[in-house]
């Protein structure tokens, strides 16, 4: 998509004051930062899964503007060029559903403690090797999806997410599974 067309887009989200954007598959580098003035936005997809198939963009980073965007709840950001969560995403603390899977992400940060609203975490087909601790705040979560990457060790704090129901932690490394999993009474699906 030529930039001058994305600012129309996004001119054209404003003025309708549309709560759902979905700029998937449009061959999108990067985001400008008019993004910032779509304040009433709910959901923003710049990634996802259509009928099995991967649709995203090649973003590597997100602008400071989308901190504005306090209202959003759903950011789908699956299947770009992600090397590491953008840190802007930390601000947006109102976020129920962070999808971040099919990208090339090494590091979960600490800041994402931040985002203590959050239901569903995907982070699946990455690059992970280590989850922090901080993991421990996000005790909203009901499902955290961490298949596909690199991980050896699940920290102890993951027994204090006791609202998880679904955690999904397939095609790791791991060797021990930490008796913490057992504070999770609410879990109804284990994949290892």
């Amino acid at each position: 998509m030529e930039s001058q067309e994305l600012l129309e887009l996004i001119d054209r989200a404003a003025k309708e004051q549309l709560t759902e954007l979905d700029l998937a598959g449009m061959n999108l580098t990067e985001l400008p930062p008019e993004i910032g003035k779509l304040t009433q936005l709910e959901t923003l997809i710049l990634g996802k899964w259509d009928d099995g198939n991967p649709v995203g963009n090649s973003l590597t980073d997100l602008p400071a503007e989308l901190a504005q965007l306090t209202n959003l709840t759903t950011l789908a950001l699956g299947n770009n060029q992600f090397t590491k969560i953008p840190a802007v995403i930390a601000k947006l603390t109102n976020l129920n559903i962070l999808a971040l899977g099919s990208n090339q992400i090494t590091d979960v940060f600490a800041e994402i403690a931040n985002l203590t609203n959050l239901n569903e975490l995907y982070l699946q087909s990455n690059q992970i090797a280590i989850i922090p601790e901080a993991i421990g705040k996000l005790t909203s979560l009901t499902e955290l999806s961490l298949s596909s990457n690199q991980i050896a060790i699940i920290p102890e704090a993951i027994g204090k997410l006791t609202s998880l129901t679904t955690l999904n932690l397939n095609s790791n490394q791991i060797a021990i599974i930490p008796e913490a999993i057992g504070k999770l009474t609410s879990l109804t699906t284990l994949y290892l």
